[in-house]
């Protein structure tokens, strides 16, 4: 069977992310992939309209300030996150997105995952505009929402030793964290906040990196850490039931998670074995009924031999 690019035959269910060691599983990355690809794609656009038309219609049509608001732009309040001041501006936004979001988006699986990202777009736009919204200022960059997935990873692995990019000194991420709220905080207060430091300030928005920052902050405390387990080793993400559409109602005897496999047949337990995949690929580990984990984890032993 083949499901977003990822084959599994039998003995190969290690290759599947949920099944590797820490630190060896290449996960199927396809919502942070899309990000990746549009913000390039958008990028290219931009850097066209400009250089080439010599027209500002992709700043006026999607990035973020009161004046777009004002004429009804309320889309801006997402598309700013798309848009970019510089190939440095997209490459540190982009390598960071990349870093923190291959792991998010195997935990949380691509629909939380996105909502992560672009909710902490919209907030941290939010709060740069409720700051500056008699500015005659523009706000475009991903930093907000980057910095949603970086402070949300650093709420999960608070204490986890890592690496801190090329710089062999462990550091932990709770420091990171530290570090980077303390850096926002005293550059909005003496940068960015209206009346204060230099006219102008230094052209970061602050105030969105702080925005975003919540944003992952809430998401970690709301939704992610009221939610039972998910993995063998990692916090279950499961949408609460307040953040739920309401499910229709089932027929009985129509209840879900009840499957009956042969494990001695070989060829039924690894078609089983793909579905559920196949399942956490789409709607994450938490999606699993107990007789779906069960089978995977028969499984591990069986089509191992």
């Amino acid at each position: 069977m083949e499901t977003g690019g990822a084959i599994v035959k039998s003995g190969m269910i290690y290759d599947r992310p949920y099944m590797r060691p820490e630190g060896r599983r290449p996960a199927n990355l396809t919502a942070m992939h899309w990000i990746l690809y549009v913000t390039i794609g958008v990028f290219i656009a931009q850097l066209i309209v400009q250089n080439w038309f010599q027209s500002g219609a992709m700043h006026h049509l999607f990035a973020l300030s009161s004046d777009s608001l004002r004429n009804g732009f309320v889309w801006t309040l997402i598309t700013y996150g798309f848009l970019h001041g510089g190939l440095l501006h997209i490459g540190i936004n982009l390598l960071l997105l990349y870093l923190f979001g291959r792991e998010l988006v195997v935990v949380l699986g691509g629909k939380l995952f996105c909502w992560l990202y672009f909710g902490s777009a919209l907030v941290g736009g939010a709060v740069w505009l409720a700051f500056n919204l008699n500015q005659p200022s523009t706000l475009v960059g991903a930093s907000g929402a980057v910095l949603g997935l970086i402070i949300f990873f650093i709420c999960m692995h608070p204490n986890r030793p890592m690496a801190f990019f090329f710089i062999p000194i462990s550091i932990r991420p709770r420091t990171i964290g530290y570090i980077i709220i303390g850096f926002n905080v005293i550059g909005f207060l003496f940068a960015e906040l209206p009346g204060l430091g230099q006219p102008g300030g230094d052209n970061v928005a602050y105030s969105a990196h702080l925005g975003g920052a919540l944003a992952g902050y809430l998401f970690h405390r709301l939704i992610y850490s009221s939610a039972p387990e998910i993995g063998s080793a990692n916090p279950s993400v499961e949408v609460p039931q307040w953040f739920k559409k309401k499910q229709k109602k089932r027929p009985a005897g129509a209840g879900v998670g009840k499957y009956q496999v042969n494990i001695t047949n070989r060829k039924d337990l690894q078609k089983e074995v793909d579905r559920i995949l196949d399942k956490i690929n789409s709607e994450g580990f938490g999606s699993l009924s107990e007789d779906e984990k069960k089978t995977l984890d028969q499984a591990k032993d069986i089509l191992s031999r």
